[in-house]
């Protein structure tokens, strides 16, 4: 089988551009063909406002290229994995217009939400959601804090519903949980093309078990979003027996730096670069935290690989990011930014060490059973040869 990726970068490096490499190597691995079409981000671009806005609505050059490589490379399916900024849905009528089914990885809830993570103001917001056009992202200035940035990304959306391109031109939607199909949904996209294909990581073999010092440990951006004040406002009320290790960067930093200078108990370590550091981070804690307080894009990165190594997490309840978790008994969750209920879970851990220690077995567990890399191959593989099969059925043209 031969596939096409498509992709538009983002300023900053994200899960979404580790998940497509992933996939690549997965297709490749298998034995498929797999070839990628990718814009740089908008700001390697530099862009005027105004014509980066209007790229977002409908970008020719890319319509133009997507294209010839479709006629050049011929690909059996084209895997779009976000098209926003500046590549934009056009090149859903690329591969419509050359009869090549269209699969699309949500890896945010940009089709929902013009900043794409349904926050506000620290806050979870769906004041868009079940509306064509998203007038209130406009009024809150929700991209990039500017009405104009704004006004073009909302403007996109609401052209392409209008004009189907999100019904027809699209063969599948592959979402990362059953809460992210649920709100797709609820925004008034086709419930029989929205299929739920989780994210996959590589096995790094069961990590051992940990002993010595006991801790547990956050890794990733230093955000609000993140639940990072949250956990250090709780951390004040852990007892001895337990510490904290912080690994990450981000607007945070220096609070996270100060609260590291004046309690022992806190270890700050900055962003680590190696996968191995990172999975011999997770692999030695008592648990991995996730206190995050938006709904993410599904499962973050992080908690497959604590699971991989077979290290329990600590979540927020929101369903998005703790629903796996949950069912499958692989950590423990506590009302988002709550500070006082983490730190009654994080004192009940440090009290009682069989807690994480008997969650180790069903944490791997969950991971093989959800985001193995054979598992992550096999629902690839499942989508990409149900939207053949669809095309060799009756099919309404856009």
């Amino acid at each position: 089988m031969r596939v096409l990726q498509l992709h538009n970068y983002h300023e900053s490096k994200g899960g979404d551009e580790e998940v497509i490499a992933h996939e690549r190597q997965l297709l490749e691995s298998a034995g498929h063909e797999v070839s990628e079409y990718a814009l740089p981000a908008a700001v390697k671009l530099a862009l005027p406002p105004i014509r980066a806005g209007a790229k977002a609505v409908w970008n020719q050059e890319a319509y133009r290229q997507v294209g010839r490589r479709i006629d050049t490379f011929g690909p059996d399916v084209v895997h779009v994995h976000d098209p926003y900024p500046i590549m934009s849905p056009s090149v859903f009528w690329a591969s419509s217009r050359r009869e090549v089914p269209t699969v699309v990885t949500m890896h945010n809830y940009r089709y929902t939400c013009i900043s794409a993570d349904h926050s506000r103001d620290g806050l979870v917001c769906e004041d868009c959601v079940g509306t064509v056009l998203k007038l209130p992202g406009i009024r809150h200035r929700c991209y990039h804090d500017s009405i104009a940035a704004s006004t073009a990304m909302t403007v996109s959306l609401d052209l392409h519903r209008r004009m189907r391109t999100f019904h027809h031109q699209v063969s599948r939607y592959l979402v990362l949980t059953d809460f992210a199909r649920r709100l797709l949904i609820r925004d008034g996209y086709p419930a029989e093309k929205i299929a739920v294909k989780p994210n996959s990581v590589r096995d790094p073999g069961v990590w051992p078990t940990p002993s010595g010092d006991r801790y547990v440990a956050f890794l990733g951006r230093l955000l609000e979003t993140k639940g990072v004040r949250t956990l250090l406002d709780a951390w004040r009320q852990v007892p001895p027996g337990l510490s904290l290790h912080i690994a990450g960067d981000g607007p945070l930093r220096s609070l996270v730096e100060d609260r590291a200078r004046t309690d022992p108990s806190i270890r700050y370590l900055g962003w680590l670069d190696s996968p191995e550091r990172v999975l011999e981070l997770m692999g030695g804690a008592d648990a991995v935290m996730v206190p995050s307080q938006w709904y993410e894009g599904g499962a973050p990165l992080v908690v497959l690989r604590s699971l991989s190594v077979g290290t329990p997490v600590v979540v927020s309840d929101l369903e998005n990011i703790c629903g796996d978790v949950v069912a499958d008994d692989a950590g423990f969750t506590f009302p988002m930014g709550d500070s006082s209920a983490l730190a009654r879970l994080l004192r009940s851990l440090a009290e009682d060490p069989a807690r994480a220690h008997d969650a180790r077995l069903r944490a791997r567990a969950s991971y093989e059973k959800r985001y193995a890399p054979d598992r992550g191959l096999e629902l690839l593989e499942a989508a990409y040869r149900g939207v053949l099969a669809d095309r060799r059925g009756p099919r309404r043209r856009g």
